[in-house]
C-alpha cells in the first residue's frame, strides 16, 4: 500500500514540477531512520530586549521574534510530509522548548507548508493563538482551537500586488502577490484550484519582514515592494541548484541567484533563502550557496546563509549571528 501511495504522490509531484519530488529519491531509503541532529541547538530561542531575531526551524518554518510578538511561518515540525519526504535534519528548534507563539502564518496549502500535525502540536501548546492564511487553505483545515484570519489574496490585476491587510494581536500583517499555485496534491492545484497562495509583509512597531512563500521573481512585483516598504529582513522559499545561473523555475519557484535579483529590487537589510536542505544533505549544499550568493561585498553586507537551528539577531544596524 505505501508503494502504491509512493507511485501516485510521485506522479503528482512531477506533473507539478515541484522541489519535493527531486527529493523523493534522495531520501526514501532513509524513510525508517531518525533524522540528523542539529548541533548547538538554541534551547530557548526567545529572549529580551530582541528587536528583530530570525531562528530558521528549516524547509518554510522560521520563528520570527519582533519585541514582544513571536511569529511560526508554515511550521513543519513533523519527521515525513505525505508519508514520501522524509527529514534529513531534525528541526532546528524543539517546539516543547518553545514558550510563545502569537501567531502562526501559513502561505499556502501544499503539504510541506501545511503541515495539520505540526499544526495540531502547536494548538496543543498554544490553544487561542492566531492562525493567519490566505483564501482557500480554510478548505483543508480542520476546527483547531486557534483563531482564523482568512486573507484575500492578490487578484492578479491591482498594481498594488496586495489583498488584504488585518491587525491580528497588535501586529499589522498583508497579504501581498506570490507566483505560485494552490490546492493540495500537486494536481488539484495545476487543475482546478486557483487559490490558496500569498506572500506576506509583517509589521510591528519599527520592523518589517517580508515572508514570500513560494514564489518566483518578477520586476515589477519586487521593485513595487522595494518602493512602498522599508524591508528589514525578507525570508525567501528557494530551489537548491548546484552553481546553475536560472533565477526562476518553472515559472512558480525561485533558483537561489533569485535571491540577489530581489535584494536589487528591494533593498532589504537583510535576506536569507530558505526550503532546501531539510530533506536532503544540508552540509553539502551551505558552501555552494554561500559561494553563489556572497558574490561581491554588497551580497556579503546584505544575504545570509543560516544553517538550520541557527539564529540572525538584528539590533537596529548591528546584525548579530548566533
Amino acid at each position: 500500500m505505501r508503494y502504491l501511495l509512493l507511485a501516485v504522490i510521485t506522479a503528482a509531484l512531477s506533473f507539478s514540477s515541484c522541489q519535493s519530488v527531486k527529493d523523493v529519491a534522495d531520501n526514501f531509503e532513509r524513510s525508517m531512520s531518525d533524522p540528523f541532529v542539529v548541533k548547538n541547538k538554541i534551547s530557548d530561542p526567545i529572549n529580551e530586549n530582541v528587536r528583530l531575531s530570525a531562528t530558521w526551524v528549516g524547509h518554510a518554518t522560521v520563528l520570527l521574534q519582533i519585541y514582544d510578538k513571536v511569529i511560526i511561518t508554515d511550521p513543519l515540525f513533523s519527521n515525513n510530509v505525505a508519508q514520501v519526504l522524509r527529514r534529513y535534519m531534525e528541526p532546528g528548534i524543539d517546539l516543547d522548548n518553545l514558550e510563545q507563539c502569537d501567531i502562526v502564518l501559513i502561505s499556502h496549502s501544499h503539504m510541506d507548508h501545511l503541515d495539520l500535525g505540526s499544526l495540531g502540536k502547536i494548538e496543543e501548546r498554544f490553544p487561542g493563538s492566531a492562525l493567519a492564511f490566505p483564501e482557500g487553505v480554510e478548505n483543508y483545515l480542520p476546527d483547531y482551537n486557534m483563531k482564523y484570519h482568512r486573507f484575500e489574496m492578490w487578484d492578479g490585476m491591482s498594481k498594488s500586488y496586495t489583498g488584504e491587510t488585518k491587525i491580528i494581536d497588535g501586529v499589522e500583517i498583508t497579504s501581498v502577490a506570490a507566483n505560485h499555485w494552490g490546492g493540495r496534491y500537486g494536481l488539484d492545484g495545476k487543475l482546478w484550484q486557483k487559490d490558496g497562495y500569498s506572500g506576506y509583509i509583517i509589521k510591528y512597531k519599527d520592523v518589517t519582514v517580508y515572508f514570500a512563500g513560494d514564489t518566483s521573481y518578477d520586476e515589477k512585483f519586487f521593485k513595487y515592494l522595494g518602493s512602498k516598504y522599508e524591508i528589514d529582513l525578507a525570508v525567501v522559499p528557494i530551489i537548491y541548484c548546484n552553481d546553475c545561473d536560472e533565477i526562476n523555475q518553472g515559472g512558480h519557484h525561485l533558483m537561489p541567484k533569485g535571491i540577489l535579483s530581489i535584494l536589487d529590487d528591494t533593498d532589504s537589510k537583510l535576506i536569507f533563502p530558505v526550503h532546501y536542505g531539510t530533506f536532503t544533505d544540508p552540509n553539502k549544499q551551505y558552501p555552494v550557496l554561500e559561494r553563489m550568493l556572497l558574490t561581491n561585498d554588497k551580497y556579503k553586507k546584505h544575504v545570509r546563509v543560516l544553517k538550520i537551528g541557527e539564529q540572525l539577531e538584528v539590533k537596529d544596524e548591528l546584525v548579530k549571528e548566533n
